[in-house]
């Protein structure tokens, strides 16, 4: 007489599988700015897509352009910009940054803030 198995032989490959998926969500979900900055709170944010050309500035107004503190004369001739501020930058900081872009052709330029919790 055989006997009966208590649980298939596939349900721990099954669970495991569900772990890994789990922790690779968790990882892509967690995204962590190199640079340490305070963002500003938006009530929503309209697009989930992740921003090409991310331009940094810190509260102090240093440049940040792939990781990498960088001068306004060397950023990449772009259309568009993605910024993403300190939230305790001045805009007498941001004015600057802004018209200098706008001088290098940049049309459309998108600031970046947390959502509110």
């Amino acid at each position: 007489m055989r006997k009966k198995r208590l649980a298939a032989p596939t349900a721990m490959t099954d669970i495991a599988f569900l772990l890994l998926l789990f922790f690779l969500i968790l990882a892509i979900s967690t995204h962590v700015l190199p640079i340490p900055l305070k963002p500003a709170q938006s009530a929503y944010s309209t697009t989930t897509e992740e921003p090409k050309h991310l331009l940094l500035v810190r509260a102090n107004g240093e440049l940040f352009y792939q990781e990498k503190a960088v001068l306004l004369e060397d950023l990449p001739l772009a259309e568009q910009f993605s910024l993403l501020a300190d939230k305790d930058t001045p805009f007498r900081t941001m004015g600057p940054v802004i018209e200098a872009l706008k001088q290098r052709g940049v049309t459309t330029l998108h600031c970046i803030v947390e959502p509110r919790p």
